[in-house]
């Protein structure tokens, strides 16, 4: 079976929650992507996810410092971008939120920088979902606001999110 399929299979073992077996087929994967460092990058960024789900953070921390690596010597911002955004996740897991709230951001600039606007905006919303935990209502709605901004001027999804934005300062405004 070629690298392809088994990562496939990996990722679809994975969104069943079938983790350990998911943690399995990547390892099987990786070991078929010797020479495809598009793929291995990949399947590191996916086990790093894995790892995490597995509660296993510093071996995620591992496999997503081997997939920056790669994807920084492909020049892949994109891939470096989700890494970042992955390894947000794990120091949320971990409870570091402060940390957790630097890489978002990182992550989110560096998929806005590649033209990935509604990626950036989930993680965005990530942002604003930690700090809605911390009671820091002001920062939730900037970091949500952040998002919006940067998506595509006229994009039926800006519209609607600005919209739906501009009822809590209308509540507090006394205007319904």
């Amino acid at each position: 079976m070629s690298a392809k399929e088994l990562h496939e299979q990996g990722v679809k073992l994975f969104r069943q929650g079938s983790f350990q077996a998911a943690w399995q087929k990547l390892n099987e994967a990786l070991g078929a992507a010797t020479t495809d460092k598009k793929r291995s990058a990949e399947i590191y960024n996916d086990l790093g996810v894995t790892y995490k789900q597995l509660e296993d953070y510093e071996a995620a921390h591992k496999a997503l410092d081997e997939a920056m690596t790669r994807f920084i010597e492909l020049t892949d911002k994109k891939g470096q971008a989700q890494t970042i955004g992955n390894r947000a996740t794990i120091y949320e897991a971990e409870d570091k939120i402060e940390k957790a709230v630097e890489y978002y951001k990182q992550a989110a600039t560096m998929l806005e920088e590649v033209g990935e606007a509604e990626s950036a905006m989930y993680v965005w919303q990530a942002v604003s979902r930690l700090r809605m935990k911390q009671g820091q209502y002001i920062a939730a709605i900037g970091a949500y606001e952040e998002g919006i901004d940067n998506m595509p001027e006229g994009s039926f999804k800006r519209k609607v999110l600005q919209k739906i934005l501009k009822v809590p300062g209308n509540l507090l405004a006394g205007k319904e």
